[in-house]
């Protein structure tokens, strides 16, 4: 609600709120006190001095962020201003009907005074546990909104950096050698087109979860390393060495996939004749580690990690609440070895 709409319903409840608190006082006037046009006045006295007393509590308010009290300093501050303001109306409406004559001074006795000053503060004390309910509220669902937007905002930015990660060099390059395949081999075309179809839809549905069972992924990545063979051809061989008790493990989406994708890219791109990527998973010391062993050559020139593995971490430590680690070394002198080192959960357990 914006501030113009929130102001002018403020003023539209005041003011049917004291009115109707001015009209029952005339009830009472005319009851009790025989249609007095001096008791008329009065009532309508303290009503005005109630809503001037009101306003004044939510400016203060306002002003010194009462708010930010905690429940019971907030609670005995409005408690001590409500008593104080009712006292002060009283003694104000008191006044005003010794100058009218309806009274005089030596009329007027203490516990009268006593009981329409509590019953002030309890009227008082009723309107402020409105008002601040209601802010109270307010800011609730201001919280709750921008928690959602925030929420919003890292879940698109998330899925575009998943998104994005699927080069789009590989998906032209397969839809070519699909196209190639159509007219030589039907049946493998068709198989490959599947493939394709399964990996967008993985890709696509991402959008629902942070993080995926290693099963999923190795599906997904069977059908990636499929693609890119008809790509290579013979120059890419592809094994992978996956226990069965660590395919319930959780993992980030296209997380083994970019290692892999790296692999293929830095290592066997650059070899002319090719050559062999490993894939392997342990778990060690309550960490899942997933390790690609590719033929290749570090360059002096290689960063350690480019974007792509960056933001892999980021999304390991934001979906599993721990950080993981990166590394990339020379394991003998034909072969690199990319390790990706993270928390250790099972999938199910996340979603239940």
């Amino acid at each position: 609600m914006s501030n113009t709409r929130q102001q002018k319903w403020y003023w539209v409840c005041q003011g049917i709120g004291w009115t109707l608190y001015f009209l029952t006082g005339l009830f009472i006037s005319y009851k009790f006190f025989k249609g007095s046009s001096t008791m008329y006045g009065i009532q309508f006295t303290g009503a005005f001095l109630f809503l001037m007393a009101t306003h004044l509590q939510r400016f203060l308010s306002k002003k010194y962020h009462w708010q930010k009290l905690s429940i019971p300093r907030l609670a005995l501050l409005i408690l001590l201003y409500n008593a104080v303001s009712s006292v002060l109306v009283q003694l104000i409406t008191y006044a005003q009907m010794v100058f009218s004559g309806a009274y005089t001074w030596n009329q007027m006795e203490f516990l009268i005074l006593l009981l329409y000053s509590i019953n002030g503060t309890l009227v008082l004390t009723a309107w402020s546990s409105f008002y601040f309910g209601f802010q109270s509220i307010q800011r609730w669902k201001a919280k709750e909104v921008e928690t959602l937007k925030l929420q919003l905002s890292l879940k698109e930015a998330e899925l575009e950096a998943i998104r994005s990660q699927l080069n789009p060099h590989f998906l032209f390059n397969s839809l070519n050698n699909i196209r190639s395949l159509v007219l030589e081999d039907p049946s493998k075309a068709r198989e490959m087109i599947t493939r394709l179809s399964a990996m967008m839809r993985y890709v696509i549905g991402y959008n629902r979860n942070n993080l995926v069972s290693v099963a999923e992924e190795l599906e997904f990545l069977d059908h990636y390393v499929a693609l890119e063979k008809i790509h290579f051809e013979d120059k890419l061989a592809f094994s992978s060495e996956v226990s069965d008790d660590l395919k319930s493990a959780a993992i980030p989406p296209l997380g083994i996939q970019l290692l892999v994708e790296n692999a293929i890219k830095h290592g066997i791109g650059t070899q002319a004749k090719g050559g062999h990527i490993a894939l392997s998973l342990h778990r060690l010391n309550g960490h899942l580690q997933v390790q690609v062993e590719n033929t290749g050559k570090l360059s002096t020139s290689s960063a350690p990690s480019g974007i792509g593995i960056q933001r892999l971490l980021e999304r390991v430590n934001h979906s599993l609440d721990q950080p993981g680690t990166f590394q990339l070394h020379q394991s003998t002198d034909t072969s690199v070895t990319a390790t990706l080192t993270l928390p250790f959960k099972e999938y199910e357990n996340l979603h239940r």
